[in-house]
């Protein structure tokens, strides 16, 4: 999530008043005199030297210190290290931020104390990102780069600290130095890289380099970085976590928040009265906690302060207060469905966002996180987040899916694994009911409904957010494809009804959708793929390639014709079916001459029986099929004049 939100359009800037003071390394006459890179032969720019100090010697802090410095190359390299974005959130800042370029002939160019600004890149509610940012001036290629900056995060240790090596540019050598805790040891375990030894540096510190490592390129539908990228992880060998420790705690946590309790069992009787069956029972008492109880983790009109305040030792106090935070409102959910008959557990999932490994194997209680309640009765189990107020009943997010679950409860805890969704469940349908002129201007009216992930992802992401915002995010990715247009009329239905689809329409314009040759036109039926580009492009192919999760769409576009036009022919490109049911492409054209309209119906899934990550030796066969696939949305009809 935070690459999507780094994306987003700057809009405040505030003038930092100083410019920390720094001591540089003498930069050779060889570093400015060399004009090939070492790592990669193609590298736009290369790290000559990457340094990081980490020092956890302090409790409750840890310091990161970063110097860097950089050759530039080429007008792409320029470009790159042209501006800087450091950005932070809540409990982290960045200060001492210095930087100076050093040309070909040994002029130094640095940044002044005007020179740092601090932009505000992203505010909902109380979540905000912002970035220490600033422009470098004389750089060319054949220049270096230096700069350094320092990174303070409260309430941190280097107990499982992440050590990136492999970084978006080549590195020549990539240095850490740490110093632990006193009378503390490190273990680092490398992923993805052989590793080595860290050595003694003196006072306290170790140190251990890496040399000549690439880039990290991206590539589309990429699996997490942490699965990619080299790096290590840090433990204090001292540190005696134990899973039985952490699973065995929460289970005495349901115990204490879900044991016999009056006004629960009578709250209970009254939602589930009437009610036999289980599935009903639980759906009952999860819509009063998700929609009667204030949620103050999602309350935009609280402060922090205000959250803090909220503190419900027990599930009955979350009752009787009419409030509480996400896992209280959980937690009320687990003892109202086990007055109600039924049993449960506190759920903790993996995120397959982060990582495919299984937590188990490792000592990271990071490594998952709250999910939800398991409800177990007639109908089999369902993990419940009824804490998340825009989760439906009996779902949990994407990267929640087809990982190991801890689940706790009275009888202790135990290991399980959570299934992903087929594609069916992650639908989205849109209808399109628009007008051509003869000049090929189109406009009209759009309708679009997600469900599944579909729905969750986006109403995660605007939850926090204005309606006004909610209306410019639906402006923006319904014009990312095509580039021009205009989108206005904007209703937003269902957003916060979690048991429906979100549901949004608006009216479009676009001038010149269609293109007109004399007396003919051409036209593209399906409206909703309209400027979209190939979803692979490059013809090879180094890291495996990952789909979040299944999905499907089923659109259908009426495009009513300008009356002295008719279709020359309604050849529909052909089913695209893949041999083993992976995924799925049909588009049907039809004319209704009664109406004088073109109507476009095309119905499309992918990811089926959980396959939704394959190999990188896959990646020609899947190229092909997504081609296929572009191919035929993409295609388009002829309108001739009317004789």
């Amino acid at each position: 999530m935070y690459s999507r939100l780094l994306m987003l359009t700057l809009f405040l800037v505030l003038t930092v008043s100083s410019v920390a003071q720094v001591e540089w390394r003498p930069v050779s006459q060889s570093e400015l005199d060399e004009n090939k890179p070492v790592v990669e032969a193609d590298a736009d720019a290369e790290a000559l030297f990457w340094e990081v100090r980490l020092d956890d010697e302090k409790r409750k802090k840890l310091f990161y210190h970063h110097y860097v410095r950089v050759k530039i190359y080429n007008e792409r390299g320029r470009e790159k290290f042209a501006k800087f974005e450091l950005p932070y959130t809540k409990n982290l800042t960045i200060e001492e931020v210095a930087a100076r370029v050093v040309k070909r002939d040994g002029t130094i160019v640095n940044i002044g104390p005007g020179d740092i600004f601090e932009q505000e890149i992203l505010k909902s509610g109380k979540f905000f990102v912002r970035a220490k940012t600033f422009a470098l001036s004389g750089i060319e290629p054949g220049a270096i780069v230096e700069y350094q900056y320092k990174e303070t995060i409260k309430g941190d240790s280097a107990e499982n600290e992440r050590l990136i090596f492999q970084r978006d540019i080549p590195v020549r050598r990539m240095t850490y130095f740490i110093r632990p805790l006193k009378q503390l040891s490190l273990q680092i375990s490398y992923r993805n890289m052989t590793g080595g030894t860290f050595t003694d540096a003196g006072n306290g510190w170790k140190t251990y380099t890496a040399t000549n490592i690439p880039a990290l390129r991206e590539e589309p539908q990429m699996p997490p970085k942490s699965e990619v990228r080299q790096w290590a992880l840090l433990n204090y060998s001292s540190f005696n976590f134990t899973w039985s420790f952490f699973g065995m705690g929460f289970a005495r946590l349901y115990v204490e928040a879900t044991k016999e309790d009056k006004e629960i069992a009578a709250k209970s009787a009254e939602l589930t009265a009437g009610i036999h069956d289980d599935v009903d029972k639980a759906r009952a008492i999860f819509n009063f906690v998700q929609k009667r109880i204030r949620n103050v983790t999602y309350d935009r009109s609280m402060s922090d302060e205000q959250r803090s305040k909220v503190e419900n030792k027990r599930a009955v106090d979350t009752l009787r207060r009419g409030m509480g935070h996400s896992s209280d409102i959980d937690l009320l959910f687990a003892a109202l469905i086990r007055a109600a008959g039924m049993r449960g557990a506190i759920v903790f999932t993996g995120d397959r966002s982060e990582s495919f490994a299984d937590p188990q194997s490792g000592t990271d209680p990071r490594t998952v996180h709250w999910t939800g309640i398991a409800v177990v009765g007639a109908f089999g189990t369902k993990i419940c987040n009824p804490g998340t107020p825009f989760m439906p009943f009996g779902k949990i997010d994407w990267y929640e899916e087809g990982v190991m679950a801890l689940t706790a409860n009275d009888g202790g805890y135990k290991w399980t694994q959570t299934k992903l969704s087929e594609p069916e469940a992650n639908k989205s349908v849109r209808t399109a009911e628009l007008k051509l002129d003869a000049d090929g201007n189109l406009e009209g009216i759009v309708t679009v409904r997600h469900s599944g992930h579909q729905a969750t992802l986006r109403r995660r992401d605007l939850y926090m957010r204005s309606p006004n915002e909610r209306e410019e995010a639906i402006k923006k990715s319904s014009l990312a494809t095509s580039g021009k247009g205009e989108i206005y009329d904007i209703s937003i239905e269902d957003f916060e009804e979690s048991s429906k689809p979100y549901t949004y329409s608006y009216r479009v314009k676009i001038p010149n959708y269609a293109s007109r040759t004399g007396k003919r036109i051409f036209i593209q039926p399906n409206f909703f793929q309209y400027g979209r580009q190939p979803l692979f492009s490059s013809s090879t192919r180094k890291y495996p390639i990952y789909f979040e999760y299944a999905w499907s769409e089923m659109d259908r576009v009426e495009i009513e014709l300008p009356r002295e036009f008719e279709p020359e022919s309604l050849g529909a490109p052909n089913t695209i079916d893949e041999k083993a049911d992976l995924g799925r492409l049909k588009n049907e054209y039809t004319y209704d001459k009664e109406r004088h309209v073109l109507i476009a119906e095309r119905e499309f899934y992918f990811g089926t029986k959980g396959r939704i990550l394959f190999p990188a030796s896959a990646y020609t066969p899947l190229k092909k099929l997504f081609d296929l696939f572009q191919e035929a949305d993409t295609h388009s009809i002829v309108l001739k004049a009317k004789a």
